[in-house]
């Protein structure tokens, strides 16, 4: 729980619309640096908000509501997101580029403004969730991100294309194939070196909430996990 992952704007929202949202009780799921924090301005604001501790997205005892609120803009895509629709849940979340893919499920309700966030939330509360065609049930699959992966990087081009060259002293319609590398080798490849990019960067780490100075394992985490100290995984060299 980080104040970059949204509470701001759930706490600002909250407090702007108290008495528009009377009788709405929200349970927020999270644990982190911020927690605290949050926690406390909360209570100081006398805001009707329920602290759990983090939870797995898939644990039980999520099942059972029906409305996701996300104000968070932070996130490049939240799959946290992904997963309320995926189990049939309304999403209400910021009318901004990081949900424009969720834009399209008729259960994400977007807002732009804070009146607007309270008209979805009673929306919401007010009828219940459609459900999930097939085809919109395959665009939440980890299976249809793979392939939109492979398609905005062109791996799905390289894969099939052939490279036609006349042979030497053979027949000249005769085209000569690139050897293919194996599909899965391609895609795990892609995927890591993508998670490499995303991960690595600190910057881009820091703009999704990541906390500062923990892209690598500093000696105690070393200690703790049985890891190589820092100085060998990540030598610098003084010549």
């Amino acid at each position: 729980m980080v104040w970059a992952k949204g509470y701001r704007e759930l706490i600002d929202l909250m407090t702007k619309h108290k008495d528009d949202l009377e009788g709405f009780k929200l349970d927020v799921y999270g644990s982190g640096e911020d927690s605290q924090e949050v926690q406390s301005t909360a209570r100081k604001l006398d805001l009707s908000l329920n602290f759990y501790k983090g939870r797995d997205h898939a644990d039980n005892s999520l099942h059972g509501y029906k409305v996701f609120i996300n104000p968070s803009i932070s996130d490049v895509l939240c799959t946290a997101t992904a997963e309320a629709l995926a189990m049939g849940k309304f999403v209400i979340c910021a009318e901004h580029p990081s949900n424009e893919f969720f834009m399209s499920f008729p259960n994400c309700l977007t807002y732009k403004t804070s009146d607007e966030f309270v008209a979805r939330v009673k929306e919401a509360m007010a009828r219940e969730p459609q459900p999930l065609t097939p085809e919109q049930r395959h665009n939440l699959s980890w299976e249809a991100a793979t392939e939109r992966f492979m398609e905005y990087s062109d791996l799905d081009r390289i894969l099939n294309d052939q490279v036609a060259q006349p042979e030497q002293g053979g027949n000249r319609n005769k085209t000569r194939r690139t050897s293919q590398p194996n599909l899965s080798d391609i895609m795990d490849g892609g995927l890591a070196f993508a998670h490499r990019c995303l991960t690595g960067s600190e910057v881009l780490r820091l703009a999704t909430g990541a906390i500062p100075g923990t892209r690598d394992y500093d000696k105690q985490h070393c200690v703790d996990m049985g890891l190589l100290p820092p100085q060998v995984q990540h030598p610098v060299y003084g010549w």
